[in-house]
């Protein structure tokens, strides 16, 4: 008979081992990032796509030790494969963690607490949370409004496409902007995508189609294109073969896109050292304008960010994302 000390009794009871490892459905498992604790996840079931080709999608809520959901959507494709995208990151409690979660189908609503504060989060949050078709149509809850020009509930008629399997399914919806830029000129094609923090690492890109050298991507290099902070780009000194059409892509998806039309004979490349000077000193004069007004913006920012901070000491501590009536009552 084996005779264990209380040691060792001790140390079983708080060490228990399964007998085997507890295999992920499907066998991978939905969503993983490094150094991320999750502490509670709630899933919801979502039926989506044109009548004949209906899906049904399951969504996870994950709550994070950090105080944000993290939304995941899975659905199967024909062969039975499991297939996940991560949607969309809230903080909605940050930098508490989130304590308890709950979905409540009557109110269409996701409620989230940590210690001090209980949230509520509508469940489709699609105008104002998605600028833009691509983001709007990969969401379950969400469909693309092409005359309206915005994310929308979804119902039958809406632009959705939740699996990503139809390339191209918003490039109609993507207003092509014109712009008549003169020979030498700098321009910014700005592209500005609202993403969240960990979706933001996703590939952006920018292609030129052009006459000359056809459809390529642009490869950055500080003397002709430089990538803003914000994913747009600037064109140096532009001339002729910079004209054509030019494509802001997420992925293989366009987000924005700009036709530019070069006008050489407004504005000639100057040939006498004087024409050169002025041309320097209208530039000199232009940047002191970029300048002061870099520093009138830096300091309304600064501005707003503590009025920020004041707004948010004075908040209650129970305040909610949506106003709408006591699930609990």
């Amino acid at each position: 008979m084996l005779v264990f000390t209380d040691y060792v009794l001790t140390f079983l009871q708080s060490h228990p081992l399964m007998d085997e490892a507890v295999a992920h459905e499907h066998n991978k498992p939905v969503f993983f990032k490094r150094d991320l604790i999750f502490t509670h996840l709630v899933v919801d079931k979502v039926t989506g796509g044109t009548y004949g080709q209906e899906n049904t999608y399951t969504v996870y809520y994950a709550g994070s030790l950090e105080g944000r959901v993290y939304k995941v959507v899975e659905w199967l494709d024909a062969d039975g494969v499991s297939n996940s995208e991560l949607l969309d990151v809230y903080e909605v409690t940050t930098p508490e963690p989130i304590r308890a979660i709950q979905i409540s189908k009557k109110h269409k609503s996701l409620y989230v607490s940590s210690d001090t504060r209980v949230r509520q989060v509508d469940l489709f949050m699609c105008h104002g949370r998605y600028d833009n078709c691509l983001r709007c149509s990969h969401d379950p809850y969400c469909g693309w409004d092409k005359d309206a020009n915005m994310c929308k509930p979804y119902q039958p008629g809406l632009l959705q496409d939740v699996t990503g399997s139809t390339p191209g399914l918003c490039d109609a919806s993507i207003a092509k902007k014109k712009m008549v830029v003169t020979w030498g000129q700098s321009i910014h094609l700005g592209c500005a995508v609202k993403l969240p923090r960990p979706i933001s690492l996703k590939d952006i890109t920018w292609h030129h189609y052009s006459k000359d050298k056809g459809k390529y991507q642009i490869r950055y290099r500080p003397d002709k294109y430089i990538e803003t902070s914000e994913h747009g780009l600037v064109v140096m000194n532009v001339n002729e073969a910079d004209a054509g059409r030019y494509d802001c892509k997420m992925g293989g998806d366009i987000v924005c896109s700009y036709n530019i039309t070069v006008d050489a004979h407004r504005c000639s490349a100057p040939a006498r050292t004087n024409d050169f000077q002025k041309v320097y000193s209208d530039w000199c004069h232009e940047f002191e304008k970029y300048k002061l007004a870099m520093k009138t913006w830096e300091r309304k920012q600064a501005q707003c960010a503590n009025r920020n901070n004041i707004s948010q000491q004075n908040s209650h501590p129970n305040d909610i994302y949506a106003a709408r009536s006591n699930p609990f009552v």
